[in-house]
């Protein structure tokens, strides 16, 4: 992707003015250049208001692999509180076709989705975090 097709794609993808349909392609489409950038993007789109958005972004980070397993930890440190983003990891974690992500994640996968998921869920993430570095 040229750097200014990927700034096009970006703009559609973050417009909340746009349809829907032409932002969840626009995220598909991020996804295939899978750069630090795109991981934040994405991640950020975890929160969007639409549910499509939401759950584009995370089939995005799913193809992302590998790339998106730090920055993802990171933001589940930095934002605990946001339900959205725990159940965008939940997904991205649950449903990765990437072993080394799913190793590294096995014990947030059920804190995500377990009691007190708020409070669990960044003791989890630290944990998993620590055993990357």
């Amino acid at each position: 992707m040229t750097e200014k097709s990927y700034e096009q794609t970006l703009a559609v993808a973050v417009d909340t003015g746009r349809p829907v349909l032409e932002r969840e392609q626009a995220i598909h489409k991020l996804g295939e250049s899978p750069t630090p950038d795109v991981v934040d993007h994405l991640i950020k789109l975890l929160e969007d208001n639409e549910d499509g958005v939401r759950w584009a972004a995370s089939s995005a980070l799913i193809e992302c692999g590998d790339a998106a397993l730090k920055p993802l930890l990171q933001a589940l440190l930095d934002q605990h509180d946001s339900v959205w983003l725990r159940r965008g990891a939940y997904r991205v974690f649950h449903d990765t076709k990437s072993y080394k992500v799913q190793q590294a994640t096995a014990d947030l996968v059920k804190a995500l989705n377990g009691p007190a998921a708020e409070s669990t869920t960044t003791d989890a993430a630290a944990r998993a975090l620590m055993k990357l570095m």
